[in-house]
């Protein structure tokens, strides 16, 4: 097919290269995503503490990329570090981390949200604050956040103030015959715990942003991230990778791919053109084959219409509260209920008819009653409404 167009071959690949190069040259915006990575020097990577690890805290840093079981087997002496968005350990994980713990070693986890059997089994329980939904991270940096302060008596007078960048969540339930706190945002939350369990210790942090590049790098508060991490006993430290959510080690390369804005527009139009060369080329070699026009569906024309229009407008608050109220209507007519009065009564009882967990349930009912009072609202913020309603009707018992 291609044996006798080489003018379109030389076209198509032109002009892929200058799309390449095009995306290369762009000054890219900066990279907010909360990876913790100890290679990324992002806002939130830990490029930074990971090296300054040796200096001011460890004589020696390893990196794990095994599961807990793995690492058991390999029966290391040190203090294990997990930093990430969220930890959520299987049984067989919590099962291993428990002998870790045994061997006298220490376990330090930082991260906004505790779930599976490691909560379960240390009856943690996290509350996220949602105080910075609706500003961009910009606006964040210059807006005053929480003030973090150490339970120790040489630290008690010194609080430590961070913007709204910084994602705050705290420990709302945890076991207080086992766990003491070690520091407090805001006063009144615990956000570092500690326990002794079997021969060993374990430090959680609900603050992981502290540790992130930004928050460390000629930060005025990085005295926070050291003065955790200072509680380590052993001063062999064993970096963990295996567990984050962005883990390198499962990106294949078409993920690769997908993942760079370059080479994403040039897998694009690779494919683009591909088809095009191929759709042409199949109209000029084969019979003309008759067009069989289906009956026009003029309900479908009027939702395009109406949806166009609303597009162009931009007038997302209409169109998330008529969402809204429908999404209210389907409640009413699935549960039974009241949707009038949006209390903690009516949540409690929305939890129990659906199944779906306490705070995902006041996370969308919460978001809904902010959007209709809302002046305004972002794209951003009508497709996570939409996003939020379909997770609950998908989940829902009923």
């Amino acid at each position: 097919m291609f044996k006798d167009n080489k003018k379109i071959i030389y076209a198509f690949s032109g002009l892929l290269l200058l799309v390449i190069a095009a995306q290369y040259f762009i000054p890219q915006p900066p990279d907010w995503s909360r990876n913790y990575q100890r290679q990324n020097k992002s806002a939130f990577g830990c490029y930074a503490i990971y090296n300054l690890l040796s200096e001011k805290i460890a004589y020696k840093t390893n990196t794990n990329n095994n599961s807990l079981y793995q690492l058991n087997e390999s029966t290391p002496v040190g203090s294990l570090l997990m930093i990430n968005d969220q930890v959520n350990l299987s049984k067989s994980d919590v099962s291993a981390l428990y002998n870790y713990l045994n061997k006298g070693n220490s376990v330090f986890i930082a991260a906004n949200q505790f779930g599976g059997d490691l909560a379960d089994s240390l009856h943690l329980k996290t509350d996220y604050e949602f105080m910075n939904y609706f500003f961009s991270h910009d606006s964040l940096i210059s807006k005053k956040g929480v003030e973090i302060t150490f339970t120790a008596t040489n630290l008690k007078q010194k609080k430590y103030s961070y913007p709204l960048l910084l994602n705050t969540s705290g420990f709302s339930n945890f076991d207080s015959t086992k766990f003491n706190v070690l520091a407090f945002y805001n006063n009144n939350k615990a956000c570092f715990i500690h326990a002794k369990i079997g021969n060993g210790h374990i430090y959680l942090s609900s603050i992981p942003d502290a540790f992130g590049n930004y928050f460390v790098v000629n930060h005025n508060n990085r005295f926070v991230a050291y003065t955790m991490l200072s509680k380590l006993s052993s001063k062999k430290i064993i970096w963990d990778e295996h567990y984050k959510t962005y883990n390198t080690a499962n990106y294949s390369l078409l993920k690769f791919i997908l993942e760079s804005d370059s080479l994403y527009a040039a897998y694009l139009l690779m494919i683009a053109g591909i088809l095009l060369y191929m759709l042409f080329e199949s109209k000029r070699r084969q019979k003309a084959i008759k067009v069989i026009v289906p009956p026009e569906n003029s309900t479908l024309q009027f939702v395009s219409v109406i949806s166009h229009v609303y597009y162009n407008s931009k007038n997302h608050k209409h169109v998330a509260v008529e969402k809204i109220k429908y999404f209210y209507e389907t409640v009413r007519k699935k549960f039974n209920v009241n949707t009038s009065s949006i209390n903690a009564e009516f949540m409690d009882e929305m939890a129990t008819l659906s199944g779906i967990d306490k705070t995902k349930v006041k996370q969308l009912f919460n978001y809904c009653e902010q959007i209709k009072t809302a002046g305004q609202i972002t794209e951003y913020d009508l497709v996570e409404l939409n996003r939020q309603i379909h997770n609950f009707n998908k989940n829902s018992l009923r």
